[in-house]
């Protein structure tokens, strides 16, 4: 037995939202991702699972009854399966939706676990299953589907995960180069601001201009002002004789 396995495999008790298709899948999927090829390993962990009420069923059940790990998931199926009235089915057939966070082939097992579900007097015809399973994804998804045009719905399972990696990766490029060209080019508000700043400096610059062609105006006048006024005033008025000669002493 697989160390530590049953703190990883899912359980059944036939009250929560999982029904016992699903449960089956997931286990049938822990199997495959631990390379579990023992059929009787298998079968172990497999009631191991199985809680509540369904474990004392598997042990009223007859002594070699159960030849194969197939042959339980049948017997297990067909009993613990939740039994719906048939519009109820197709109800759900018609509405089916992936979950926000369904995975893929989460969504994958519920759709053919309603799909089978339906009486066989009442069920859809394959061709039509086909084109209605790409309806339960958003448009974009469903529209990468259609485009593969597979011939089955089984064929449309099969690449589903490619299809939702691809899309993913597009995205995810797509994301990256918006935000590189949000970065490299200014918002109109950014240039908006770069003009008005900028017309700030150059209005500046003029004022600064004219304030210092008014200071050197101002210093030119004075500079020719002045000497004139000292020479025309006259520094004897008062005197009552001229001012004698004066001589040099050489």
């Amino acid at each position: 037995m697989p160390q530590d396995y049953q703190t990883k495999i899912s359980h059944f008790d036939f009250t929560s939202a999982c029904t016992s298709l699903q449960h089956t899948k997931k286990m049938q999927d822990y199997f495959e991702n631990y390379e579990i090829d023992d059929d009787a390993v298998r079968m172990k962990i497999f009631v191991q699972g199985l809680i509540g009420d369904v474990r004392p069923w598997f042990r009223a059940l007859p002594a070699n009854s159960i030849a194969n790990p197939e042959a339980l998931y049948q017997t297990f199926i067909n009993i613990w399966e939740k039994k719906k009235d048939p519009l109820h089915i197709l109800f759900e057939y018609y509405t089916i939706k992936r979950g926000p966070q369904e995975a893929v082939l989460d969504y994958c097992a519920r759709f053919n676990s309603i799909y089978n579900a339906i009486p066989q007097n009442l069920r859809p015809p394959p061709d039509v299953a086909l084109y209605k399973f790409p309806d339960g994804f958003d448009t974009d998804m469903a529209y990468q589907l259609r485009e593969r045009a597979p011939q089955s719905l089984a064929e449309m399972q099969n690449v589903v995960v490619s299809v939702e990696a691809n899309l993913i990766s597009k995205r995810n490029r797509v994301k990256a180069e918006r935000r590189t060209t949000f970065k490299e080019e200014p918002s109109a508000l950014d240039q908006n601001l770069d003009a008005i700043i900028s017309g700030m400096h150059r209005l500046g610059d003029r004022v600064e201009n004219v304030d210092r062609k008014s200071t050197w105006d101002a210093q030119q006048n004075n500079a020719v002002r002045n000497p004139n006024f000292r020479k025309n005033q006259n520094t004897n008025v008062g005197r009552e004789s001229p001012d004698h000669d004066i001589r040099p002493p050489f």
